[in-house]
């Protein structure tokens, strides 16, 4: 009952007083440390400059007017120098009458009465500036510094056995308090330097040297005796380095962690008013924003109520809210299940209902560690170019724009060569090294990325050279979003496993098309990502082919990793769940500020909206790519429609080539799906480069469709629905471009 009345008492109490240790586990703050707080390990600096202004102001200055003292940092500044002054009284009386008693010489007199007076005269000075100055009050831990060093040196060079031999004056064994004075004054250095880690460590080294090179070199006390008073002061200020250590990232982990909930309670806000403007919102982010109100309701209930009893059930009320909305953006809140731990349930129950009656995952070792080896630590290995056979020279060069250039053009490799999948993916495992680590044989494979790019059909737009492209896209995010230090090379050969097959087998219709046809493929997946279930398991299939298995020398752990990320990764390029992949990620990324790329489960989900980018990216490329591909994908979209006109079923939306208007439907389909997507994509990677290249570019295309459909409009005589020609409009995309020659090749050959 005791400890539940402190807990009330000390719950608003600033959080340096809350970092102490008593206080600190009352208040139960062990239970909810950050394990990667961002700050230097050794000196306790946040990496973030701007934070550890705001850090320093939170100590030193008030809420509401940053240009006065806070309420503990003048407390803190009284005892400091209540002691100060107190102290430096006593040193100057013992002075004086040491002096009359001629156990003191004038020069040693003189020595102790300027320091002295020099001492109080900067530190109230100082202590004028604070109150007076904001700039001084934010940075006054360098002058305490400043003053602790010269008090020190005053305390060590001023002490009656070393100042005799300085001064030449006959030695007596009356002495001011000194040693005692470098004990007490460091303890209240602590006080008004907030326990800053890393100013203690300068003061304790240089006092502690000081004080052994002038005792040493000056008193005329045995060495021992000098040892055994250094020992002594120095075990003091190690404990009491040790405890200033633990204190001071106690202190910045409460800091960071009330900054990220007051950040996560303001960018709510934003999101909450961006929000609003979304036409299209998920259930979670439903869920998510009504989360985040009701915890906008419970902190203004909280300041407003002055019982501390019912302040600490809206904070408990908060973090049971705050839980809510993390298991809900985690997607664990309904199908996630736990086994408890229970009288009723032994072992073997338990192992046999999570056999049989839990969800099916393939067991991973928990004792092999994870090598920490990432892509970033990997040199691109200089080989011999493989395909000098093509005889082409550019080759080379093209395919080192691979993941490096944003506008990379895949058919050029495709029309030099004949293939793309295969030419790209040797190009890339040989480049970074990837055969060689995982034990692939060369011929297995060439075998399986040949069969790979023989399981695409030729379809307009699903076809061998898409795939290709969505990996160079990809790897561009990869290599220009700092990924890199967290990819592992398992987690490379994956990302390329799984965007060059996420579309084998496509046969050129949408999902609904084939369930709403009752096609075997929507029969089999149970209507549930048809297509992308069936790139799933043609990926591993192929992969079981004799000869193709190119994760044969995998360990099992790495198998089932690998498996799981591609699974995951292809299974979220499903249209159809667009809003609700989405607002997944948004509220993860942009709401929560969770995403953590060194957790497995939260890479993969950022893997997965990459793909997902990448996998509509040519939105976002140069007006003559953009076009070409459009082009490609109309025309594979009104193939579907032309099935379904001889099958007398209703022609799905933008799939009619007679009735359909193109830049009307591109305008639509960059404003209401890509624009959005890459929007969120880029506030998450925060790279000006992939800004640039990717959200201005699809921006840009977006404004070129809408010119382009204002001036057929003011021209056609617009009345709701155009019907255009659309062989001229497929002229006017192709036009002399080598793209478009390259096109034609494509399908001449096919």
């Amino acid at each position: 009952m005791s400890s539940k009345i402190l807990e009330l008492n000390f719950i608003d109490q600033p959080i340096s007083k809350q970092s102490n240790s008593p206080i600190y586990s009352i208040l139960q703050h062990e239970d909810r440390e950050v394990s990667n707080l961002p700050i230097s390990p050794n000196l306790l600096n946040f990496a973030d400059k701007h934070l550890n202004q705001k850090y320093y102001q939170a100590l030193y200055t008030c809420k509401d007017e940053c240009t006065k003292p806070s309420p503990e940092f003048k407390s803190n500044l009284l005892c400091f120098y209540l002691f100060l002054s107190i102290y430096i009284a006593i040193l100057v009386i013992f002075a004086l009458l040491l002096h009359s008693e001629g156990k003191l010489s004038d020069t040693q007199l003189a020595f102790h009465l300027i320091c002295l007076g020099g001492i109080v005269l900067f530190g109230y000075v100082l202590l004028f500036c604070i109150y007076k100055s904001q700039w001084f009050l934010i940075q006054n831990r360098v002058f305490f510094l400043a003053l602790g060093l010269l008090f020190f040196t005053y305390l060590i060079v001023g002490d009656q056995r070393v100042l005799s031999e300085i001064t030449d004056s006959n030695h007596t064994e009356s002495r001011l308090p000194m040693s005692i004075g470098i004990v007490c004054f460091l303890v209240l250095l602590r006080l008004v330097l907030f326990e800053c880690f890393y100013y203690l460590v300068i003061l304790v080294v240089y006092a502690l040297v000081l004080f052994l090179g002038v005792e040493i070199g000056y008193s005329r006390l045995s060495v021992y005796s000098t040892l055994s008073e250094f020992c002594l002061i120095c075990l003091f200020f190690v404990l009491q380095t040790f405890d200033s250590q633990k204190i001071d990232f106690r202190t910045r982990q409460l800091f960071w962690r009330k900054e990220k909930e007051e950040e996560g309670i303001e960018h709510s806000k934003k999101i909450d008013e961006n929000t609003n403007k979304i036409d299209i919102k998920s259930e979670t982010e439903i869920i998510i924003n009504s989360c985040d109100k009701i915890r906008q309701e419970l902190k203004y209930a909280y300041h407003v109520i002055i019982f501390k009893d019912v302040k600490k059930r809206l904070k408990q009320a908060m973090g049971l809210i705050d839980k809510v909305k993390r298991r809900v953006a985690h997607g664990s809140f309904f199908d996630d299940v736990k086994l408890e731990q229970s009288l009723n349930l032994d072992e073997q129950d338990k192992a046999f209902i999570k056999e049989n009656y839990m969800n099916v995952t393939v067991e991973m070792s928990r004792e092999r560690n994870d090598r920490k080896v990432t892509m970033s630590d990997i040199t691109e290995k200089e080989t011999a170019f493989p395909f000098h056979s093509y005889g082409v020279a550019e080759l080379e060069s093209v395919l080192f724009s691979v993941g490096k250039n944003w506008n990379f053009d895949i058919w050029f490799v495709y029309n030099t060569t004949g293939h793309s999948i295969f030419i790209v993916a040797k190009y890339l495992l040989q480049k970074w090294n990837l055969m060689e680590s995982f034990a692939i044989p060369e011929d297995v494979c060439d075998k399986y990325f040949q069969t790979v790019e023989k399981g695409y059909n030729h379809n307009p737009y699903h076809n061998a050279c898409h795939a290709a492209d969505v990996l160079h896209t990809m790897l561009f995010f990869c290599l220009n979003g700092e990924f890199l230090k967290n990819l592992s090379p398992l987690d490379t050969i994956s990302i390329i496993v799984g965007a060059l097959g996420h579309d084998v087998g496509h046969p050129g219709v949408t999902n609904r098309f084939l369930v709403n046809n009752r096609d075997e493929i929507a029969i089999q997946y149970n209507d549930n990502s048809v297509l992308e279930n069936m790139h799933c398991f043609k990926i591993f299939s192929m992969m079981a082919k004799t000869g193709c298995n190119i994760f044969e020398k995998l360990q099992p752990d790495d198998w089932a990793k690998a498996r799981k990320l591609i699974i995951a990764i292809v299974l979220e390029t499903d249209m159809s769940r667009h809003f609700e992949i989405l607002g997944r990620f948004r509220t993860r990324a942009l709401s929560l500020l969770d995403l953590n790329l060194e957790n497995q489960d939260d890479k993969t989900l950022i893997l997965s909206m990459g793909l997902k980018c990448a996998d509509i990216g040519h939105s976002a490329k140069l007006k003559d790519l953009h076009e070409k591909w459009t082009e490609l994908v109309c025309e594979e979209f009104f193939k579907q429609g032309d099935v379904e006109k001889s099958r007398k079923q209703p022609v799905s939306m933008y799939c009619d080539r007679e009735n359909t208007d193109l830049p009307k439907s591109q305008a639509g389909f960059l404003k209401n799906i890509c624009i959005p997507l890459f929007e969120v994509w880029c506030q998450f990677l925060k790279s000006e480069m992939i800004t640039k290249l990717c959200l201005e570019q699809a921006k840009a295309n977006y404004n070129y469709w809408e010119d382009k459909g204002r001036m057929r409009r003011s021209t056609v005589g617009y009345s709701g629905a155009v019907v255009k020609d659309v062989d001229t409009e497929r002229k006017q995309l192709l036009g002399s471009s080598d793209i478009g020659v390259r096109r034609q090749s494509y399908q001449s050959d096919h």
